[in-house]
């Protein structure tokens, strides 16, 4: 029989959030559940993932809740199956010397932020029972500098890198993630076009079977997937510093795995978590008309993932 063609829309560049993916490659397990991916990463210029599927240009895709939430608020038919990170990757990097690490010290603070950084962090306040806005937000770009530089006392951070680059730069520094400020969120989630998983619902079990498999082999050799992400999937060619990648890697560790992926694997979702305090944060963030969780989020295709297997299926 054919393998399943599946395309398949990544959120960035050749990046370590990806390696469970070159490591399933690889290693054969998408062939062996008789599926081909066609990856196509995406980057700064590249559009949304939920753009992509909603135009039916891929079929599976990687984003965060509130972009895939507000896309099916506004009518497109998308079904979330996995989340990679098991906390939102979003944090805030201060000194070490005046560190910021409760969301009160946010407030009366200059805050380094993008404009889109703004509704998430209001909200992370409002759930502290603390005003929104009440910080001076400095428009800043990537790059933590203004933190290093005095310039801000705290920085929308992202929490496995901006630390390793401050790190790398010598500079004492504390991040907090939002997470351990009090508003859990999944991130990079895995979201599928209805119509597609109805049509081929055993591919889409295959392939995410097959990534979980790449995963729990990377965090077994991440050097072995490192080696792949730079000479084999790009990383090279955007001219990667590779001393950054395992630490980038390392910190991203922590974020994937919790009591939840402990007890039942890798990629797990908490459904109740989701419906009751996830939902809360994204109704604060604006979105209208948002749809019940559990319309648009399918757990069971993880159930049949890890069918008898326990919480690892490179053991099963």
């Amino acid at each position: 029989m054919e393998p399943t063609v599946i395309r398949v829309q990544l959120n960035w560049t050749a990046d370590p959030g990806f390696l469970g993916l070159y490591m399933a490659d690889e290693l054969g397990f998408f062939a062996e559940e008789n599926v081909a991916p066609e990856f196509e990463y995406g980057g700064p210029n590249v559009p949304h993932p939920v753009q992509i599927l909603a135009g039916g240009a891929a079929d599976i895709g990687f984003g965060g809740l509130p972009s895939v939430a507000e896309a099916v608020s506004q009518g497109d038919d998308l079904v979330i199956f996995g989340t990679r990170l098991q906390e939102g990757i979003l944090g805030i990097s201060s000194l070490a010397s005046d560190p910021i690490l409760a969301a009160s010290d946010i407030c009366g603070s200059k805050i380094g932020a993008t404009p889109g950084d703004i509704v998430t962090l209001d909200a992370l306040l409002t759930i502290n029972g603390l005003e929104a806005g009440c910080y001076d937000m400095v428009p800043v770009g990537f790059d933590p500098s203004p933190v290093a530089e005095g310039l801000v006392r705290g920085q929308v951070n992202y929490m496995n890198s901006h630390p390793i680059i401050l790190d790398f730069m010598g500079v004492d520094n504390v991040a907090v993630s939002y997470a351990e400020l009090g508003m859990q969120m999944y991130h990079d989630l895995v979201f599928v076009n209805r119509s597609f998983v109805d049509a081929n619902r055993d591919a889409v079990v295959g392939f995410l079977r097959a990534m979980i498999k790449g995963w729990e082999a990377a965090f077994a050799d991440p050097d072995a997937a490192i080696d792949l992400m730079m000479n084999k999937w790009g990383g090279a060619e955007l001219g990667m510093d590779i001393s950054f990648q395992r630490p980038v890697h390392d910190a991203q560790v922590p974020l994937m795995t919790s009591s939840l992926t402990e007890e039942k694997g890798l990629f797990q979702m908490d459904l109740d978590a989701i419906a009751t305090t996830m939902w809360d944060v994204l109704a604060l963030t604006g979105i209208d008309n948002l749809p019940p969780a559990e319309s648009m989020v399918d757990v069971t295709l993880l159930d049949d993932a890890f069918a008898g297997c326990g919480a690892s299926l490179l053991d099963c």
